[in-house]
């Protein structure tokens, strides 16, 4: 029975990948490989973001992470609610690459002058939208985070639940066996882990590590 979890265990991690969320909205070939010495296999970047709108470095950043040889890469959308949702997706779609076919994850939040009951509305159009500008999108969040934006931990949508997830928890440890007690919203089954958050110093650069 010993040898049988052993084995267990050890298939378990061979199958685990990791990806990296980079900080920096562009940056050296060297960073990237970097990253894939470390056996990264997805690096996640900043593509629009409510401060500072659409990352026009974005292209650029792809094709070093390919150079290095790291072969996915996705985008991250990070959410207030000022902006027009069709604006946002608009701004995104023009900085990918023409051949991008990654998961675009929207970050959900929230401007401090909107109505709780009007917040699920807004993500459901912003979802929308980009899924008309042929976007595959996904959640990344936290419960906390979420319960802060939606004041209800259990918050969803039938378009929001239907969406693949990233879920942060930052025990540092690399398994979704904390999903029982970190999940959020009506989801059941993760599609990747953010294990680390934005805490650890990697190749020079504040990152955080995905499990999946």
């Amino acid at each position: 029975m010993l040898k049988l979890t052993l084995l267990v265990i050890f298939f378990a991690l061979a199958s685990a990948e990791y990806g990296v969320i980079n900080q920096i909205k562009t940056d050296t070939l060297a960073t990237f490989q970097c990253f894939a010495k470390n056996n990264f296999s997805l690096v996640i970047t900043d593509a629009w973001d409510q401060n500072t709108g659409p990352n026009y470095y974005f292209n650029k950043t792809v094709q070093a992470a390919r150079s290095a040889g790291i072969p996915n890469h996705d985008a991250f959308i990070r959410l207030g609610d000022v902006y027009d949702p069709e604006e946002i997706c608009r701004e995104t779609v023009n900085v990918l690459p023409t051949d991008f076919n990654g998961t675009v994850w929207i970050d959900p939040g929230y401007d401090f002058t909107s109505l709780v009951g009007e917040r699920m509305d807004y993500l459901d159009n912003v979802t929308k939208s980009c899924q008309q500008h042929g976007l595959k999108l996904g959640i990344y969040s936290s419960w906390q985070s979420w319960q802060e934006t939606f004041q209800d931990r259990y918050a969803s949508s039938s378009l929001i639940q239907a969406l693949p997830l990233i879920y942060t928890h930052n025990d540092h440890v690399p398994s979704f066996n904390d999903f029982q007690y970190a999940s959020f919203g009506k989801w059941t089954v993760p599609t990747m882990k953010d294990f680390y958050g934005a805490k650890w110093i990697l190749c020079n650069r504040l990152v955080g590590e995905l499990y999946y």
